[in-house]
């Protein structure tokens, strides 16, 4: 079974290869320049923040766009002003080798019997996928129930659970808007079902 580290170098290299169209993605046109000149905005920066978390997990973290040198120190009343994707891009891949990196000296350094008590240190300057916090609610998981030939929708903040299961679903579109650890899509029939940052997914008698 993959170890945490292992699972946590797997998801950042799968960040790292689709970074460049989810930027994209997030990216707006600038009027009058030609269509390679993408910029992105502090406000679609932030969305990132469902994929990446900068500081300790086990802590609130920092706010993405404070971690950035381009958009950190900027005033609420004032946003920033829009950044050309490619600076983006280019910081954000050099951020993710650097925890890459720091994942492979840790792995080594335990291997090796090295203690590991610089591991927090390390951590706050890592950037990695994000996880639902943990709380005492965290241990019953949402639930999404029969739900038929209908959109529907969960964001990030009405589910307080690192786990979701969707049952017995059909004909229908589903967004699950959060990061969680596990997700069980159980028993569901010609639908489309939209999840986030997901640690592991489980597909039982689905088709």
């Amino acid at each position: 079974m993959p170890s945490q580290a292992d699972e946590e170098a797997h998801q950042l290299s799968y960040l790292q290869k689709h970074l460049a169209n989810i930027l994209s993605l997030l990216s707006e046109h600038v009027e009058g320049e030609s269509e390679d000149s993408l910029v992105l905005t502090m406000e679609g920066f932030e969305h990132l923040g469902f994929l990446i978390q900068f500081g300790d997990k086990g802590s609130g973290g920092v706010p993405l766009s404070q971690a950035a040198p381009f958009f950190a120190n900027s005033d609420p009343d004032m946003p920033a002003a829009p950044v050309p994707v490619s600076q983006v891009h280019d910081w954000l891949l050099q951020t993710i080798a650097s925890s890459l990196e720091s994942i492979t000296e840790k792995v080594s350094a335990k291997e090796n019997g090295s203690p590991s008590g610089s591991d927090q240190d390390i951590a706050m300057a890592d950037a990695s996928p994000s996880s639902a916090k943990a709380s005492p609610s965290a241990r019953s998981p949402c639930f999404v129930e029969g739900v038929s030939k209908s959109s529907y929708v969960k964001q990030a903040s009405d589910i307080k659970s690192s786990s979701v299961k969707v049952i017995n679903c059909h004909d229908s579109t589903i967004y699950i808007l959060a990061p969680l650890r596990y997700a069980i899509i159980y028993g569901c029939s010609d639908a489309t079902i939209v999840l986030g940052a997901v640690g592991k997914v489980s597909l039982p008698l689905c088709w």
